[in-house]
Parts: structure tokens; sequence; C-alpha cells
């Protein structure tokens, strides 16, 4: 993931993820509403439950490597997109055209 980008909001129906940062950062915010926030950096894991929503923000300096697992080989059948709450919009600011 290049520094100065971020995924879309979205979630994994009915599956998990864990990830592990190999280089890099990433502010992973998850939850109802993408309520809460963690930052990961290289070594880090973090485990996505099931229907859990999540969007990775990279604003650290380098780009962000990481190994995803999942438990279905099908994986991208089940994203479903989310809005990006208001309240984090307003914090992050707006997507670039043609990011995401």
């Amino acid at each position: 993931m290049p520094t100065g980008t971020r995924g879309r909001p979205h979630l994994h129906e009915g599956h998990e993820s864990a990830i592990f940062i190999q280089s890099g950062q990433v502010e992973v915010w998850h939850g109802e509403d993408l309520a809460e926030h963690v930052v990961l950096r290289a070594g880090d894991y973090i485990h996505i439950p099931a229907d859990t929503p999540h969007m990775p923000v990279n604003t650290g300096d380098q780009d962000m490597v990481c190994l995803v697992a999942r438990t279905d080989p099908d994986e991208q059948e089940g994203v479903r997109l989310l809005d990006l709450p208001i309240w984090l919009e307003s914090r992050l600011g707006p997507l670039p055209v043609g990011a995401g």
C-alpha cells in the first residue's frame, strides 16, 4: 500500500482475515462506524473477525507491505463496500480522485 493512500471501507461477509505487517506502517480503522483505531508497524499482526467493517490508511513515510490470510478461498466474492462515515472523512479528508 503506497504511502499517502487508503483503502475503501469494507467488510468480508462470513470470513475473517489475519494481517501481518512486513514493512512500513498502517492505521486501521475498524468496528462499527469505524470507531476503533490502531496503528500497526512492521512485525505487528491484526485479526479482523468476519463481518467487521475496516479500512487501512497509510499515513507513514514509506510503502506498507503486508501478508494477508483469509478463511475463504473466494474472499473477493464476499467483499461489501461501505460508506466512509462523515466524521472520519472530515478527519482524513476526501479520497483523492482515482484512488481506492
